[in-house]
């Protein structure tokens, strides 16, 4: 099912396969090192070939923690603590984990304890949306009186041919229409000013 998923993808697998990693150098690079056991037992080398052979790592064994934050799993007799829950991902997507912990906070009927894994994730570019453009018009037009009475005049001839109708929408169309098309031939629009521009005479 894994190698059946796009490498765009990010893979995530939650287990509760009661697997232990130990402090062994051969998995070193699927487990890390911040490990609560000292050997591997059987269910942990299995889970670290199913890990390899998918390009998939061990993060709950990447961060250095506590003790405490460490085990998920206790004894009915509260003696024995063990780290059995794990979470994997796949290997180029490991940046997406920030940390797994698990907490003794939270009481529920079990004898695990509630493992917090916080992820980032980043939206793709297709579901960012675009910054919206606005057109500024020429501010030195706006302030000219003679731009001014030019553009109320453009805007009388065009609106007074505008034959009128009874959908309000066409008519708030026309009208934005209109408006636009007025300050595009008059006001115009606000040039491109580089930095150097921007500098007077005794800066350059």
């Amino acid at each position: 099912m894994v190698d059946k998923v796009q490498k765009s993808d990010i893979i995530i697998i939650l287990s509760d396969v009661n697997a232990k990693f130990g402090k062994e150098t051969a998995y070193r690079k699927i487990t890390a090192k911040y490990t609560l056991h000292v050997e591997t037992n059987r269910n942990g080398e299995l889970l670290c070939d199913f890990s390899a052979a998918n390009n998939m790592l061990v993060m709950g064994t990447q961060f250095q923690q506590k003790q405490i934050h460490k085990g998920n799993w206790r004894s009915p007799d509260y003696n024995i603590i063990n780290q059995t829950d794990h979470v994997l991902v796949n290997q180029n997507k490991e940046e997406a984990i920030e940390d797994v912990r698990s907490l003794r906070g939270p009481k529920f009927d079990s004898h695990h304890y509630l493992l917090k894994t916080t992820l980032k994730q980043k939206l793709p570019n297709i579901y960012k949306k675009k910054p919206i453009q606005f057109t500024k018009r020429n501010k030195t037009n706006i302030q000219e009186s003679s731009k001014l009475k030019q553009y109320r005049i453009s805007m009388h001839n065009k609106l007074k041919n505008i034959p009128d109708t009874n959908n309000i929408n066409e008519e708030w169309r026309r009208l934005k229409k209109t408006i636009s098309h007025a300050a595009k031939e008059v006001i115009q629009t606000q040039g491109i000013t580089t930095g150097n521009e921007q500098r007077d005479e005794e800066c350059r």
